[in-house]
């Protein structure tokens, strides 16, 4: 059985064994039809994707032989060609990014510690950033930031359930890391306060507050949002 992976550098294996695609469109092209599975993705959104805004002049005989090319290396049962365009056809388990969102999704009704396991075992699909080593500008620019939200997402709802577990100084570092690399996302600040502060860090909980309130101004020209202040209220309330 073939199983993919987009939530990092695409990959493909056969039955457990690496499958290489070499050729740069031809992973652009699996790509744009694994994004869209058991779904139609039209041909002119496949040459948009295959070749940006250079296609050929033969542009959809030129998808056709790509496609031709995919097909000899995955079989002529995955890719169906359909009226207008072509799709793949896969079962939930075979697609990492379909895993990852029926994980996160029984997740969200689930109770905190079944949550954080979830929401933990979802994440571990990632291996990178995704669709990783993809040349596509428009895959690029359209389908990352929503991969990728997608992901910070789930961070933050794993996180909330280990606070409710009340892990609050194992997150700690965890969470300064995070708001290095997300410096305006306001969520993990108001994580990291909420854990300083039930940690019995007041000092760092308010320092944290002062470090993302100037970030904020500096860059954005906004105050913190409501969340962030409320926590700094009960912050100063439990002083």
């Amino acid at each position: 059985m073939f199983e993919f992976g987009i939530l990092g550098p695409v990959e493909v294996r056969a039955d457990g064994a690496p499958v290489p695609i070499s050729a740069a469109k031809l992973r652009t092209l699996l790509a744009a039809l694994l994004l869209r599975s058991n779904r139609t993705v039209p041909t002119t959104t496949l040459i948009e994707h295959v070749w940006g805004d250079q296609p050929p002049q033969r542009g959809v005989a030129a998808l056709q032989n790509y496609v031709m090319r995919l097909r000899h290396v995955l079989g002529d049962s995955l890719i169906r060609t359909t009226p207008g365009g072509y799709s793949i056809s896969l079962a939930p388990s075979q697609l990492d990014l379909t895993r990852f969102v029926q994980l996160a999704a029984e997740a969200a009704s689930a109770a905190p510690a079944t949550r954080s396991r979830l929401l933990a075992a979802a994440l571990e699909l990632w291996r990178g950033p995704a669709l990783e080593g993809i040349p596509s500008l428009p895959l690029q620019r359209a389908e990352v930031p929503r991969l990728e939200e997608l992901r910070l997402d789930a961070v933050e709802q794993r996180i909330d359930a280990d606070l409710e577990l009340g892990l609050h100084g194992a997150l700690v570092s965890e969470l300064r890391s995070l708001t290095a690399q997300h410096p305006l996302r306001e969520r993990f600040w108001h994580q990291l306060m909420l854990a300083l502060r039930r940690s019995g860090r007041r000092a760092e909980a308010l320092a944290a507050y002062r470090s993302v309130s100037e970030l904020l101004s500096e860059e954005l020209g906004l105050d913190p949002g409501p969340e962030l202040r409320e926590q700094f209220a009960a912050i100063l309330q439990a002083s």
